[in-house]
C-alpha cells in the first residue's frame, strides 16, 4: 500500500501498532531478516534522516533477534 503522508499510515494502522526506527544498522539488520517497513518518511526529530515505519506485530521476534546481537557483539 502506498501512502502519501505518515498521517494517512497512521489512520491505516493506528499510531500504536507502528514502530518508528531511524538507527540505519538496526534497519538494515529487520531488512536482512526480511522485516519490511509498511512507511518510510523523513524524521520528525532529526530533519534529514529518514525514519522507517514498522508493523509491530511484525517486529516483536526480529527485535528480540536485534537485542540479542547487539549483547553478542553482532550488528
Amino acid at each position: 500500500m502506498k501512502f502519501e503522508s505518515l498521517d494517512d499510515a497512521i489512520k491505516c494502522y493506528g499510531k500504536n501498532n507502528l514502530v518508528a526506527i531511524s538507527f540505519l544498522k538496526q534497519i538494515i539488520f529487520y531488512t536482512k531478516h526480511g522485516v519490511q517497513p509498511c512507511f518510510i518518511w523523513e524524521s520528525e526529530r532529526n530533519k534529514g534522516k529518514l525514519t522507517c515505519w514498522y508493523l509491530k506485530s511484525e517486529t516483536e521476534y526480529i527485535n528480540k533477534l536485534w537485542k540479542d546481537s547487539k549483547e553478542d557483539g553482532v550488528q
